[in-house]
């Protein structure tokens, strides 16, 4: 097996006074690595402010060799953002990995909270995790290397009076999917998981059963140990989400049915087909928006026999056109 170290390299891990940040800034930490370790040190609904979690978590990496940074700034605007990665410069002068592991929760119906905890939780979770990864974005370039993973949750999939939480994990698959495209040719890779694993928000579930069952199975170290090989040179693939829990790793992805198709659709006919719509006996994995557009150019093909296809550079033009 070939190891997997960090020796010189320096990571960015935020939400790293919790479970699973905590249990990726140790084992990286193990490895070699110097860190900056972010944490605003509040609760899992992002109430109260306190740096005396991530100094804990800092006075612990230390202990185990590394040199580390730590960070209290909350994540959720551009300023923030940069504060967090000049504070990583400043010490270590460069940046390899980015760990976007803060998050908060906001359970309830979906007509139950507030438009500024809304925004608040929009902001942490999700504009947060960009605005880092642009940050950081330039310096890796310039570096031509990065590992970035975002923690994304199966809760993306649906559970119910969880709608907040759902659309911003949703929304960093969206942001891996599409920053794992355009990051390959730059020696940037990023990659998401959805973590299964005992923590506060877990603590939260009336069930103690079910709070149990977490705690026995799913201690936030077997998340870190996939983890830590998805920001290593070791991974080599990028623009992935992976399912991560008690020592299982298995990638999840877009997949599509064959579908129907008749140039005469009308809603009539598409309702006689409704059943149909949903049968996934034999799913297509889809890789990119590149992989959904094959169904249409084999059904309406280039009249000139070229593959229709949107590269980084046709997109990348139509953006600068539109600006102007």
């Amino acid at each position: 097996m070939t190891a997997v170290e960090f020796d010189g390299q320096v990571a960015i891990v935020t939400g790293a006074a919790g479970s699973i940040g905590r249990a990726i800034a140790v084992e990286l930490a193990r490895r070699g690595a110097n860190l900056l370790v972010n944490d605003y040190g509040g609760d899992s609904f992002g109430r109260g402010a306190s740096d005396d979690r991530v100094k804990t978590v800092g006075a612990e990496l230390r202990e185990l060799g590394a040199k580390v940074v730590t960070s209290s700034t909350p994540v959720g605007t551009p300023a923030a953002a940069r504060c967090i990665v000049k504070c990583a410069l400043d010490a270590f002068g460069r940046i390899d990995m980015l760990a976007n592991n803060a998050g908060i929760t906001l359970p309830g119906l979906f007509t139950e909270p507030t438009d500024e905890q809304i925004e608040a939780h929009f902001r942490t979770n999700l504009l947060g995790p960009y605005a880092l990864l642009r940050e950081a974005w330039p310096v890796m370039q310039q570096q031509r290397y990065g590992r970035v993973l975002h923690t994304s949750s199966n809760a993306a999939m649906g559970i119910g009076a969880n709608a907040p939480y759902a659309t911003t994990k949703a929304g960093l698959i969206g942001l891996t999917c599409d920053t794992g495209v355009e990051g390959r040719e730059q020696g940037i890779h990023v990659n998401a998981m959805m973590p299964t694993a005992y923590s506060r928000m877990i603590e939260q579930i009336p069930d103690s059963r079910y709070v149990q069952w977490f705690h026995r199975h799913f201690p936030p170290a077997k998340v870190a140990a996939a983890a830590v090989f998805l920001l290593s040179r070791n991974c080599r693939f990028s623009g992935q989400i992976f399912d991560i829990g008690g020592g299982r790793v298995a990638r999840v992805a877009f997949a599509t049915n064959a579908g129907w198709f008749d140039s005469d659709i009308t809603a009539e006919k598409l309702g006689e087909q409704a059943d149909a719509l949903l049968e996934m006996k034999n799913p297509r994995t889809l890789d990119g928006q590149a992989g959904a557009m094959e169904f249409y150019t084999s059904i309406f093909p280039f009249e000139d026999g070229a593959r229709a296809s949107l590269d980084i550079g046709t997109v990348v033009g139509a953006g600068r056109s539109n600006r102007g």
